[in-house]
């Protein structure tokens, strides 16, 4: 295999005219954990290196009713914002056993999406918060939903010209919880054997006004439990409603089986952790859970 070029601009302008002249030939490191790997065992063979290290993509900031985090972005930085373990915990939570604090230092939010591994962990709760995208070109930006993203494992809908260069997050209605499980053979540095997220947002009269699932590990993409939603959406919630939920998304479920689990175990996990993550999340809510 023949070395790729390696180049680094320092402005986005730059990055994108490089994209655009190379397209699918150039593949960005932003931060390079998983590409390194994946370069060694030859599934990418690039011929150019397009490292994001020296453009401004790492702001966080919170404006016009949105958290905007730059795609390149590390876990690190993620984990010391305050505003977003305020404001997003269960993205926090996600991060957290991310590997170790070497990893975390390099690896990126914009990374982490951009791989598409069905396993990836800051999708699930991305995801269960509404996040939305920004894929930018030559020719300008477009802003989609990031549960659109996705169409099979390391597969998206960004084009070879584009970069994906902007996490946006809209802040969560009062009376909003979320929380974030990951099943691995570790607490920490390991695989995904099943993760999810789970959201919760009330109307005024207490019952469900939003609810989110969205499972990873468990399908070719990361997925949202529509029919499982379906159940809590406009009712009172109770223990039985949770478990119905949480049966239903496991029943949403397509999961294979590979070295780290079977598929029947991780249809069984998804039930379980479902219902795990929807009583966390009622219960930081402050409703009694026990009137099921």
């Amino acid at each position: 295999m023949s070395t790729p070029q390696y180049v680094a601009p320092e402005s986005l302008e730059d990055a994108l005219r490089i994209k655009s002249e190379s397209g699918a030939d150039a593949r960005l490191v932003a931060g390079g954990t998983d590409l390194i790997l994946r370069m060694r065992d030859r599934v990418f063979t690039p011929k150019l290196l397009l490292d994001l290290r020296r453009v401004p993509l790492t702001a966080i900031s919170c404006t016009a009713g949105e958290m905007r985090i730059g795609s390149y972005a590390t876990l690190s930085q993620i984990l010391a914002h305050d505003e977003i373990a305020n404001l997003f915990p269960a993205l926090v939570e996600a991060c957290r056993p991310f590997a170790g604090p070497p990893i975390r230092n390099r690896a990126t939010i914009g990374g982490n999406i951009v791989n598409a591994s069905p396993a990836a962990d800051l999708v699930p709760p991305l995801m269960a918060y509404d996040a939305n995208i920004v894929l930018s070109s030559i020719s300008g930006d477009r802003e989609l939903p990031l549960a659109e993203f996705f169409t099979g494992p390391g597969q998206t809908v960004i084009e070879p010209d584009e970069i994906l260069t902007e996490v946006r997050l809209p802040l969560m209605p009062p009376d909003s919880a979320a929380s974030f499980i990951k099943l691995g053979q570790r607490r920490s540095m390991a695989i995904s054997i099943v993760n999810l997220c789970t959201r919760l947002s009330l109307a005024a009269d207490g019952t469900v006004a939003t609810a989110r699932i969205v499972l990873g590990a468990v399908a070719p993409t990361p997925l949202r439990a529509v029919a499982a939603e379906a159940v809590l959406a406009g009712n009172d919630i109770t223990t039985a409603l949770l478990d119905e939920a949480a049966q239903q998304a496991s029943r949403e479920s397509m999961p294979i089986s590979d070295v780290r689990a079977s598929g029947s175990y991780r249809k069984r996990m998804t039930a379980v952790l479902v219902r795990r993550a929807l009583s966390a999340a009622w219960g930081e809510l402050g409703r009694n859970n026990s009137n099921g």
